[in-house]
C-alpha cells in the first residue's frame, strides 16, 4: 500500500499501515516525533499535492496557464468564465493608449498573470474545502474514505485535454485578432 501522503511504501502491523518515511497513519493521523497529529480533511483530500498547493510551489505552472490552471485542476467552468475577463483586462489596458499599445498589452499580461499566480491556489483551496463539506454531508459515516479515493487525484485527465484544448483556441484566436488588426 502506497502512502497518500509522500507516496513511499507503508508496513501494516496489527492495527495500523503506517509509513515510516513521513509518519502518516492509515486512520489520517501523523506521527511527529513523539506526537501525533491529525491530518486535516483538506491534506486527505489532496494527497501527495496538498504540499504544493498549500505552499503555493507550483507558482509557475500557475503563472504559464493563468486562468486555465483552474481548469487543469478541476474547475473547468470557473477556468472558462475568468479566461474572457482575463482578455478583456488585456484589451482594456492595451486600448487606453494607442501609442503605447504594445507595452500595455505586455504589462497587462504580465499583471494578470502574476495575478492567477498568487491566488489560483487559493481560489483552489477554497473550492476544495466546500467539495469537502459536500462529500462530508453525502457520506457521513464514510467521508474518510471518499476522501481518501481521491488521494491527490483532482485533476483528471479530461480536465488537462479541456485546458490544453483552450489554451491552443486562445493562440489561435489571439493571432487571427491579430492578423486581422495589422491588415487595417
Amino acid at each position: 500500500m502506497k502512502c497518500p501522503k509522500c507516496g513511499k511504501e507503508m508496513l501494516k502491523d496489527h492495527v495500523h499501515a503506517f509509513c515510516t518515511h513521513c509518519g502518516y497513519l492509515d486512520d489520517g493521523k501523523q506521527i511527529h516525533g513523539y506526537e501525533e497529529h491529525q491530518a486535516s480533511d483538506l491534506e486527505i483530500y489532496l494527497g501527495k499535492d496538498f504540499e504544493k498547493i498549500w505552499r503555493n510551489t507550483n507558482w509557475f505552472t500557475s503563472l504559464i496557464l493563468g486562468p486555465l490552471y483552474l481548469c487543469y485542476r478541476g474547475f473547468v467552468l470557473l477556468g472558462l468564465i475568468l479566461m474572457p475577463l482575463e482578455w478583456a483586462f488585456w484589451d482594456i489596458i492595451a486600448n487606453s493608449f494607442s501609442r503605447f499599445y504594445y507595452v500595455l498589452l505586455f504589462f497587462s499580461f504580465i499583471v494578470s498573470r502574476t495575478f492567477f499566480m498568487a491566488v489560483n491556489n487559493m481560489i483552489c483551496i477554497y473550492f476544495y474545502k466546500r467539495r469537502i463539506i459536500k462529500i462530508k454531508k453525502k457520506y457521513p459515516s464514510t467521508y474518510l474514505t471518499e476522501l481518501r479515493k481521491n488521494n491527490g487525484h483532482v485533476n483528471n485527465y479530461m480536465s488537462l485535454f479541456l485546458a490544453v484544448l483552450l489554451f491552443f483556441l486562445f493562440v489561435i484566436s489571439f493571432i487571427f485578432i491579430y492578423i486581422d488588426l495589422w491588415s487595417m
